[in-house]
């Protein structure tokens, strides 16, 4: 019985050992189910390999640890995938889509670290590549003493990257909308294509306006929220039904020329009172300069008072300026607002009640506006 019992403690500690030395196989971080997965190709360098492997480290890191992002695990780097796939050293966009498939990722961060642009500094070029969207390429410069992908600095740096990025801020908005084709607009800027229906879009965290615009329905938009992490759905019901088409309003000529001679008139008018105003203040002057002047004297010639004169002349002027002002002012506001108050239109209803009529009327001496209709 103590011999069954011993050999059992012993075949326990062997199977205990067993599992404690066997070596465990290294995992990919799993994804979660709204998180989005991101391959960090190591940096390449031509004259700071310790930076460029430093800051791949930290890289690594940061979105490792980053909300709505995880990291792929792969130790290939930018260099090895152009050599092997026949690609310049700076890839173009289709050697980014042949590293994509190589390395089954559709995002995926490479770059570059080059010294400069001061001493005693290194500059990161760091390129994220989507599929399906434009490439998003940002530099930052930091110390090139900083060679430990640990450093508290460098992982400030590696943060700031990843951040701008856009790896600290993701959201999913998931479009339904039957099997439409068409487009989602964001925002009314963002637009993505929305096919049979579908549309996942990524989005920042905070409020968003959704639209659907597709061909022979009204657009539907609606209003949304979008949390760090996690994933809204937007569902909008297809209608066929459109609303009839408004017609486009000309434009408004006879109004912008009906204002704009009603307020030129507005301004002779004031020019025209102002001279009236000026003529019968050299009216009274000329009264007080004449009692100087003597009994059959001419004051305008040379031997006369140039003051009464010059009065006498300035009053004439002013005198033309205020019956020349009035008359085209008063003329000028009548069409304005003969223009601004009628519709020009030549057909009319029996039935609609007549509409004011203002015409301006004028003569040699005298000008004035004339209203007639049904009031």
């Amino acid at each position: 019985m103590k011999r069954s019992w011993l050999a059992l403690v012993v075949l326990a500690a062997l199977v205990m050992l067993v599992v404690v030395a066997t070596p465990r196989r290294a995992h990919a971080d799993q994804p979660g189910a709204h998180t989005v997965p991101v391959a960090v190709l190591a940096l390449d360098s031509e004259d700071s390999e310790e930076q460029a492997d430093a800051l791949t480290g930290a890289l690594r890191s940061r979105v490792r640890a980053a909300q709505g992002w995880s990291l792929i695990e792969t130790t290939q780097s930018l260099g090895m995938l152009t050599a092997a796939l026949k690609c310049p050293s700076h890839p173009p966009a289709d050697c980014q889509q042949k590293i994509s498939e190589q390395i089954k990722a559709e995002r995926y961060i490479w770059g570059f670290v080059t010294r400069g642009p001061t001493t005693g500094q290194v500059t990161a070029e760091i390129h994220l590549y989507q599929k399906n969207k434009s490439d998003t390429v940002l530099k930052e410069s930091y110390a090139d003493n900083l060679k430990d992908a640990n450093d508290d600095t460098l992982r400030k740096v590696a943060a700031r990257i990843v951040e701008r990025l856009g790896g600290t801020a993701l959201g999913v908005v998931v479009v339904k909308a039957g099997e439409l084709n068409g487009e989602v607009v964001v925002d009314g800027e963002k637009r993505v294509p929305l096919q049979k229906g579908t549309a996942r879009i990524e989005l920042a965290p905070g409020g968003h306006s959704i639209e659907v615009a597709s061909t022979g329905i009204p657009s539907s938009k609606r209003n949304v929220l979008v949390v760090i992490g996690k994933e809204a759905v937007v569902e909008i019901a297809p209608t066929q039904e459109t609303e009839p088409p408004h017609a486009e309003k000309p434009f408004p000529t006879r109004t912008v020329v009906g204002g704009v001679v009603l307020g030129a008139g507005v301004i002779l008018g004031a020019v025209a009172v102002q001279q009236a105003l000026f003529y019968g203040e050299l009216q009274d002057r000329g009264k007080e300069v004449a009692k100087r002047v003597e009994a059959g004297q001419k004051p305008c010639e040379p031997s006369g008072d140039q003051e009464f004169c010059n009065i006498d002349n300035r009053s004439k002027t002013a005198s033309a300026f205020a019956i020349a002002g009035g008359a085209v002012g008063a003329v000028a506001i009548g069409t304005g607002l003969y223009l601004l108050l009628t519709n020009g239109s030549s057909e009319k209803t029996a039935s609609a009640p007549k509409r004011p009529q203002i015409v301006p009327t004028f003569g040699a001496n005298s000008g004035g506006v004339m209203i007639n209709g049904a009031f």
